[in-house]
């Protein structure tokens, strides 16, 4: 689902218990076309994150977490019992 602005919300998490996610959630101001929505987890160490960005930047981070295989993104969709 498309928000005004051409934005997406988008699921980030770590792969592991690594320290990569912490690093991203504060290097995240530095990134302008994202938008920190929501942290999941507990709240000194969250394993999730919802942010808002477009599609373009989504790409973007998704190439620049591959190498390393610390963060995985992916859309954020409703939950459904009947998929």
């Amino acid at each position: 689902m498309q928000n005004a602005g051409g934005t997406n919300r988008y699921i980030i998490h770590a792969v592991g218990d690594g320290p990569a996610l912490a690093a991203f959630v504060a290097g995240i101001d530095a990134i302008p076309a994202l938008r920190l929505v929501e942290k999941i987890g507990p709240q000194a160490q969250p394993h999730t994150v919802v942010v808002e960005t477009d599609a373009h930047t989504a790409q973007l981070l998704e190439a620049s977490f591959r190498p390393a295989n610390q963060l995985m993104i992916e859309p954020d969709r409703p939950l459904s019992l009947f998929d």
